[in-house]
């Protein structure tokens, strides 16, 4: 009997491996050579699920420091030089002659010749964010060349590379591992529970699983009773051979009997979709538990493309008394396959429960998913554009008085638990202020744990307008405060001659930075901005004159709140 299962799983995992093969273009595997001349092992992979977007690239772990070399990885061109606090941070294009794109972020620093070129650019236009087009042949890259050096640069929570591969014509990321990127792995993805979603959402249940060897089961029970209509979620995470953190699935797989129901793979899609995470998971689910079930269940205004197949927009229905087998596959890229068999059979007791239907205030209030909409009350208007939502609402909305701190009353738009794929909007009538104070005021939302996050906006009219790509409380406030300076390694009328760097920290209270400029002698200098660090930094070099050199910063905020500070810098050669 255990003979005849394994034969079977084995047979099983053979047709899924096929359906991966059929499934994806054919990609070169010889082409490309690897970035790194160190043993790869990652800290992410493409397609992972993170909030609100797909992960575009894999993230090579660079052993918890900066300054590897980065190699090209075939012969073309710099094609892009993007140069951010955030995203990506420090970020290389090169454009390959057989149609891809390889992509490098979060470096410490380019190769000379493009730091050369950039620093030219960044001079004359002074200013330290750039993002160039880089004239064809401008900067010519063999294989094998030195290009740039890893690091932790933008958004970054620890020093790795991000790579990508992307298609020249369609500009979609493709999963880098197809292409031969050699990363060992022999682990099996992890599958830790599964929901049953039902269309009154009385009947839902999570259920845990256990393991053995490369087969799941449920904990509990094997045969659930379950309505005539149900879809499913699971909450799964792939682990690859020498690392210890979660990492997305390349393939899933549901199976009602012998019939493929349900699949999708992260092999490529296009920026514009990476959104839609939020309707491939169960969004309130993950906003209440922090779980990602990634739901069989297609909503009105999903639009990905990485649906392989699903039948009835994911739901299931059971037509009969019998028992159905259900069963999952999920797959990594390399082919690793865990397998959860499970049991279902109808429940005729459990028929779908109409809900009361919420109070219709205002026709405003249903808002639809596919055509720009709006809800109006004499305090507050909010204006959706197509396509904002997944599926139509019944949109909730509360007002009532803020603490004396605000210059409107609260206003709850919606709920958290429903995600937005487009901005929305918002304008909330302020008090009356002083003309003076206008452009101060801004509108902040306010998070369960009272924290506030800045939104921004525009006053005209008794109003400010701005906009959101959250549901939730918000308000109105005022920052009449500036930012902050402050020199961390040196002060005024400091002999700098032994120092590399000069490094100040700008902080804001509110409304956040939006412009900084630093000149030393009255000329513009570049100072880099470390975002997540609130760091600037300015590399020591000839621009420092012998004997006295005044250094100037001038922090501005959203609000055009403005700090400005001085230094008297000594410089004395021995």
């Amino acid at each position: 009997m255990v003979k005849k299962i394994f034969y079977n799983s084995l047979f099983l995992t053979l047709l899924s491996l096929t359906s991966i093969v059929m499934a994806q273009k054919q990609y070169p595997i010889n082409y490309f050579s690897s970035p790194l001349h160190i043993p790869l092992y990652l800290s992410g992979t493409f397609g992972e699920l993170r909030n609100n977007h797909l992960h575009s690239g894999v993230d090579i772990r660079t052993q918890e420091k900066e300054g590897f070399i980065v190699y090209a990885p075939a012969n073309g061109y710099v094609s892009r030089i993007k140069v951010s606090a955030w995203g990506f941070g420090n970020a290389l294009y090169i454009t390959h002659p057989n149609g891809y794109v390889t992509v490098y972020g979060h470096l410490k620093a380019f190769n000379p010749a493009i730091i050369a070129y950039l620093r030219k650019i960044q001079y004359e236009k002074e200013s330290f964010e750039q993002d160039l087009a880089i004239p064809k042949y401008k900067i010519r890259i063999k294989k094998g060349d030195t290009i740039a050096v890893t690091g932790n640069t933008g958004g970054s929570e620890g020093p790795h590379l991000h790579y990508e591969i992307r298609d020249e014509k369609t500009e979609k990321p493709i999963n880098p591992l197809l292409f031969g990127l050699k990363v060992e792995d022999t682990l099996l993805p992890i599958i830790q529970s599964i929901k049953i979603y039902t269309e009154d959402v009385l009947h839902d249940k999570v259920l845990e699983v256990k393991k053995k060897d490369h087969l799941f089961s449920l904990k509990s029970i094997d045969t659930l009773l379950v309505p005539a209509k149900f879809s499913l979620g699971i909450a799964t995470y792939d682990v690859i051979s020498n690392t210890t953190s979660k990492k997305g699935i390349y393939q899933l797989e549901l199976y009602v009997d012998t019939l493929l129901y349900y699949q999708h793979t992260l092999e490529t899609f296009s920026f514009t979709e990476s959104r839609y995470i939020n309707c491939l998971i169960n969004y309130p689910d993950f906003i209440k538990t922090g779980v990602k079930y990634q739901q069989t269940k297609i909503l009105p205004g999903n639009k990905l493309s990485l649906y392989n197949k699903h039948i009835n927009n994911g739901w299931i229905e059971l037509k009969d008394n019998l028992v159905h087998k259900l069963r999952y596959n999920v797959l990594d890229v390399n082919g690793n396959c865990s397998e959860l068999v499970f049991y279902v059979k109808k429940d005729s007791s459990m028929q779908k429960i109409p809900l009361s239907p919420l109070p219709i205030i205002d026709s405003n209030l249903l808002i639809s998913y596919n055509k720009i909409d709006t809800f109006c009350t004499e305090e507050v208007k909010v204006k959706f554009p197509a396509e904002a939502l997944y599926e139509d609402i019944l949109m909730k909305y509360a007002s009532y008085p803020a603490p004396s701190k605000y210059y409107s009353k609260f206003h709850e738009i919606h709920n958290i638990y429903t995600p937005l794929h487009k901005n929305i909007s918002l304008s909330i009538k302020t008090d009356t202020v002083a003309d003076s104070l206008q452009s101060k005021l801004l509108i902040v939302r306010i998070k369960d744990d009272n924290s506030i996050i800045a939104e921004g906006g525009k006053y005209e009219n008794g109003f400010i307008k701005t906009n959101i790509n959250n549901f939730g409380k918000f308000a109105v406030l005022i920052d009449t405060i500036a930012p902050t300076i402050k020199p961390l390694n040196f002060k005024d009328k400091t002999n700098i001659s032994k120092l590399k760097t000069l490094e100040i920290k700008i902080t804001d209270n509110l409304s956040g930075i939006t412009k900084y400029k630093a000149t030393l002698n009255d000329k513009w200098i570049l100072m880099e901005f470390d975002g997540k660090n609130n760091l600037l930094t300015y590399t020591i070099d000839n621009k420092i004159l012998e004997g006295s050199n005044l250094l100037k910063v001038v922090v501005e905020d959203s609000r055009q709140n403005v700090s400005e500070l001085s230094f008297e810098l000594i410089k004395k050669v021995p």
